[in-house]
């Protein structure tokens, strides 16, 4: 039976794991990496941590009698890794979570040619791209790089000696034209950067083989599936498993996502990024913050994220708390509030607020922030699909189903990414699959005082936010 190594660079830690062709995971491992921002909108990884981590999980999945037909990579994006003419990173790799070139976009970029990047690219434009990012460095003093690649990129010229992106990957850079699915003259021209510089862009399925002495355990010439984004393989992994529907994956952010009709009018005030299938495109939105603000109120409470989660759910009497949170922590949106600027904020408490009304808040917010996405999307007859890790008790799908007027179902996956890398692999090797759907889960019961006052409470959210959270200039 056929078996790949899938490989998901994560934002905080790599996942490794053994699939077959019913995607039924043999083993998996997971190892954590460090991100250092000790300046203002600085979030960076060293390259060297995500090797390390790549050959530390991937020899605790092998063992002397697992056979790999192929390796397939998904990643994070858009993070830039700059790197030399023999492909050594030139320092570290700048993630998505960074914001310090936001300022360099507001200040080179005219209104009309912001515009133009959004209409060519398929997003509005901020400083959190690739080649945004890398003009920032080129302007504080960095060399000259041979080569602008994304996270997954980079892995996959470590494994294969191979310089190539796709487009998925490539709409994160800032440059890519989204229809034409190729690096547009016009918006290079924008930026003031080569063709040259970026990666040759090919399919999802393309395959480079596996160098010698690069992932132990695995045979060198082994094929190597270049793969797509994490938020496209995960979408590609619910709805190939679970049908048609709007597609929002809980992790360190959370992406809300569905295919784009080809008939339906390409929005511009919103991220469209090309899927798996060669020519097929999805509307995306990302609220940035979910799981970094979770963890933030766990911290200050003392608390795992699950044990918030559980303070939340043991609140006796969610619909009268009066707190309020727009968990903008990153330092803006990208999801239905595409700006740059917001932050996050607390309202509404009193000497009376409890923990439980702080965590029931942060949980709301980020559900409420959930369904403003979903209204941009479609009307509220959509059937949503939420995937949420196993060891989620539900608590935002159970308030998004409180607040849709459609279906939600609530699923349980620790890692659709991985899957829908492996969906990708298996086509590529020519191997039919015949996937199980993803667990249904039934989500808590909020009581019936609270379903009352859900929509009140959500019109409240959507008043105030993102009034609340624009930073105060001062006079």
């Amino acid at each position: 039976m056929s078996r790949v190594l899938a490989i998901d660079l994560g934002t905080s830690r790599v996942k490794v794991a053994l699939v077959d062709a019913t995607l039924r995971v043999f083993a998996a491992a997971a190892e954590a990496y460090p991100t250092t921002v000790d300046q203002p909108g600085q979030a960076e990884q060293e390259p060297a941590h995500w090797l390390r981590a790549v050959a530390a999980a991937t020899e605790r999945v092998l063992d002397a009698e697992s056979a790999v037909d192929a390796v397939v990579l998904t990643g994070q994006l858009p993070t830039l890794v700059a790197v030399d003419e023999v492909g050594h990173a030139q320092g570290p790799a700048v993630t998505w979570q960074d914001s310090r070139a936001d300022a360099l976009v507001e200040a080179r970029l005219t209104a009309e040619e912001r515009r133009r990047v959004a209409a060519v690219s398929g997003a509005p434009i901020d400083g959190r791209y690739v080649v945004p990012m890398h003009l920032r460095q080129a302007a504080e003093g960095a060399p000259e790089p041979a080569t602008l690649l994304s996270a997954k990129d980079y892995l996959f010229l470590a494994l294969t000696g191979t310089r190539a992106t796709e487009p998925s990957t490539a709409s994160g850079y800032g440059a890519l034209d989204v229809d034409a699915g190729r690096w547009s003259a016009e918006l290079l021209a924008i930026w003031g950067v080569a063709e040259g510089l970026l990666p040759p862009v090919v399919d999802a399925h393309h395959v480079a083989p596996l160098a010698a002495n690069t992932l132990t355990g695995v045979a060198p010439g082994t094929p190597v599936v270049v793969g797509a984004a994490d938020s496209v393989c995960a979408h590609h992994y619910i709805t190939s498993c679970c049908g048609d529907g709007i597609a929002v994956i809980d992790g360190s952010s959370t992406v809300i996502m569905t295919e784009l009709d080809a008939a339906t009018p390409r929005p511009t005030d919103l991220l469209v990024t090309p899927l798996v299938a060669p020519g097929s495109r999805g509307v995306e939105l990302d609220l940035l913050a979910t799981g970094s603000s979770l963890g933030w109120l766990a911290g200050l409470l003392h608390l795992t994220p699950s044990g918030l989660e559980d303070l939340a759910l043991a609140h006796p009497d969610p619909a009268g708390s009066a707190a309020l949170a727009l968990p903008y922590l990153a330092g803006g949106e990208q999801g239905a509030l595409w700006r740059s600027d917001l932050t996050g904020t607390l309202a509404g408490l009193t000497l009376a607020t409890t923990a439980q009304d702080l965590a029931w808040a942060i949980f709301e917010g980020i559900a409420f922030e959930t369904v403003r996405c979903l209204n941009r999307l479609a009307d509220g007859s959509r059937r949503v699909l939420a995937v949420s890790p196993p060891d989620s008790r539900h608590l935002r799908t159970a308030i998004v189903a409180a607040a849709w007027p459609g279906p939600v179902a609530a699923l349980a996956e620790a890692s659709p990414s991985v899957l829908g890398a492996a969906l990708i692999a298996f086509d590529a090797l020519g191997v039919a699959v015949r996937p199980a759907p993803a667990a249904a889960v039934l989500p808590p019961d909020l009581g019936a005082a609270y379903l009352t006052a859900a929509a009140e409470r959500m019109t409240r959210y959507f008043e105030a936010a993102p009034v609340l959270s624009a930073p105060r200039l001062r006079p």
